[in-house]
């Protein structure tokens, strides 16, 4: 009896190690979500710290509170920038889970020809088994 050999299992191997980048990529792009959160973190609190340092001081000369002006423009800038960023990375880590997505269903989809083909030649070891066995039998009650 022949050992069980699936001809795609280099294919679905593959299939497998594709599905893994495409994680690892997703892995990545939720890094990348961390430090734009961080950033965005930092701009709020340099922001807030701008304007309280502002409302503390009692006497404030006019190119204090120009300099101040320019630095919350700047930092709400930052923001916009961000709200950018974060705008595309959700439109790459969407299309990245649809990569995955498919991924994983072009590997489930070998996977099952792989579990039929493994029934299919179970069922042929089984009736070859049972050949063998009757032929066995058939011989020993002849004698």
């Amino acid at each position: 009896m022949t050992r069980f050999h699936f001809p795609l299992a280099k294919v679905r191997d593959f299939r497998q190690r594709q599905l893994e980048m495409e994680e690892a990529k997703l892995e990545a792009l939720h890094a990348e979500r961390q430090a734009l959160a961080a950033e965005s973190a930092h701009l709020e609190r340099e922001t807030e710290q701008t304007r309280l340092s502002l409302m503390v001081t009692g006497v404030v000369e006019a190119q204090e509170l120009v300099a101040s002006d320019r630095y919350l423009r700047q930092l709400s800038a930052g923001k916009k920038r961000l709200a950018t960023k974060l705008c595309d990375w959700q439109a790459r880590a969407d299309k990245q889970q649809q990569a995955i997505v498919e991924a994983r269903r072009r590997v489930r989809l070998l996977e099952k020809l792989e579990e039929r083909k493994l029934r299919e030649w179970q069922a042929g070891a089984d009736r070859e088994q049972e050949n063998l066995a009757s032929e066995l039998y058939l011989a020993k009650w002849k004698r």
